[in-house]
């Protein structure tokens, strides 16, 4: 049996921590490169305001156990003209690997391309997941797609419930015509919403019950038997790659997004002992990166 059972993980991840309400810890980074001198003013305060949000609010309805998430944000503004920003951000969320002390993996990154808001300096942002802002939805949009990508790596679809709350925030600004926030789009084409919508499609769980097999029986399990942990994630990626053979009859965004995070991750791991299976599976899963795929299998030749 290849997989380890998950329940005594948990038991010992939870069992001395504490209870607390916040599920994210937030580094902001606001560049202001692109912004003229005089339109720079209120913008100086959004990396604190934006902080202060994130770390001091809980995104679901339960109370968070644990350490709170590592969040990075990296916000590229441009504009500034009467208070219109426009701007070009970066998340990215990190998770705690058992039993490897401070050892993190990257858990998700995201990019959003386009994106408006008016901003003043000083601004008391409040949650509201029922009012769409062009500024505070688009943040608790992102930060419960990291809430739910963490949940995922703990419980077989433990992240169901934030990713239901993210994809409501999108048909918000859908009901307001806000670009990028439309709920039709072409087989293959990255939209918020085509993310949102295969994690809460019932489709697609299989994917990621086995997304939550790659950390459970793969990297935590590291610690206890690394060959054996090298091997559960060479099963586990051929799992995937005939999910997608025999389940799906298009383009994955949750793929194409999961593996942009875990390119240099996987290449890495198997650099020097990767097989030709394996290869020719992650070629196929992630022609994108097929290139750091070759670099790890010609390590091994």
């Amino acid at each position: 049996m290849r997989y380890i059972i998950f329940t005594v993980f948990l038991a010992l991840m939870l069992s001395n921590t504490q209870v607390i309400a916040q599920e994210i810890e937030a580094d902001v980074t606001v560049s202001l490169e692109q912004v003229e001198q005089d339109n720079r003013y209120h913008a100086t305060t959004m990396e604190s305001d934006l902080e202060r949000y994130i770390n001091s609010q809980s995104f679901t309805d339960a109370e968070w156990e644990g350490p709170p998430i590592p969040v990075k944000l990296n916000i590229f503004l441009s504009g500034g003209a009467n208070g219109i920003y426009s701007a070009k951000l970066f998340v990215a969320s990190q998770r705690y690997l058992y039993g490897q002390g401070e050892s993190v993996t990257v858990t998700i990154k995201l990019i959003e391309n386009g994106w408006a808001f008016e901003y003043a300096r000083g601004a008391m942002l409040s949650y509201n997941p029922d009012r769409f802002d062009r500024l505070a939805s688009l943040i608790d949009f992102y930060m419960l797609l990291v809430i739910g990508f963490d949940l995922d790596t703990y419980e077989v679809h433990g992240g169901t419930r934030a990713f239901e709350k993210a994809k409501y925030i999108v048909q918000l600004g859908a009901g307001k015509n806000v670009e990028g926030y439309s709920t039709f789009y072409q087989p293959g084409e990255y939209t918020k919403y085509a993310l949102v919508s295969e994690l809460t499609d019932l489709r697609y769980e299989p994917l990621r019950a086995l997304i939550f097999e790659y950390y459970v029986d793969g990297l935590d399990y590291m610690v206890e038997d690394e060959e054996a942990a090298i091997k559960n994630l060479e099963f586990i990626i051929r799992d995937i790659a005939i999910f997608k053979q025999d389940k799906m009859v298009g383009p994955s965004t949750l793929l194409f997004v999961w593996f942009n995070t875990k390119a240099d991750e996987i290449a890495e791991t198997f650099k020097g002992r990767m097989s030709a299976q394996l290869y020719q599976d992650l070629t196929y899963l992630d022609p994108t990166n097929t290139q750091i795929y070759l670099d790890a299998y010609e390590a091994t030749r």
